[in-house]
């Protein structure tokens, strides 16, 4: 028997706003690396504190709706608020990344350098010889990478973003979904 999602529980309200949270999280701590250590922005733990963070936050929603509902839910509904809950997070992540390139236009830049440092860093750290580290230096595009932090790569990241959002929704479902005990 499929399970319904009450209607006097506005689901997708409340995925809205705790995407809006998470989205405000992700801004904060952008910020933060930015003027602090921005070439922590483009590096492995980044992307490791990122995905943690937006794992664990939308499971953590999700349990709060499913206890909201009465403890049950089913593998479609959790999807569908963590997805709604994960795309808009991604959405203000990428609305403040555009006003903000309006503040801070050398981003791109800033950006491209950082992803150079990060990709000499990680060379030298597995033992690459000095020739191999100067053909990074020498085939690095950094116009290429600044395309990546410009409003049309922006723009196009979320959409790509799009398809990470949906994998975290299908895991914390995997996770969350909970089905009401059958009764004979």
């Amino acid at each position: 028997m499929e399970e319904t999602i009450k209607s006097s529980f506005p689901w997708s309200t409340d995925a809205i706003k705790n995407g809006a949270i998470l989205g405000i999280i992700h801004t904060l701590i952008l910020l933060i690396l930015y003027y602090a250590v921005p070439s922590k922005l483009t590096g492995f733990s980044y992307v490791a504190l990122i995905i943690a963070l937006n794992l664990g936050f939308s499971i953590y929603c999700s349990i709060q709706y499913r206890n909201e509902l009465g403890g049950y839910i089913d593998f479609k509904n959790v999807f569908k608020y963590t997805f709604v809950l994960l795309a808009f997070n991604g959405l203000i992540g990428i609305l403040f990344l555009l006003i903000f390139l309006f503040v801070e236009p050398a981003y791109p830049q800033v950006m491209a350098q950082s992803q150079l440092d990060t990709s000499v860093y990680w060379a030298q750290r597995f033992g690459a010889p000095e020739n191999a580290i100067e053909k990074i230096h020498d085939e690095f595009n950094f116009e290429e990478v600044e395309k990546r932090f410009s409003f049309s790569g922006l723009l196009l990241s979320f959409g790509v973003g799009l398809l990470f959002y949906a994998i975290g929704a299908v895991i914390t479902a995997l996770v969350v979904r909970k089905s009401q005990p059958e009764t004979i």
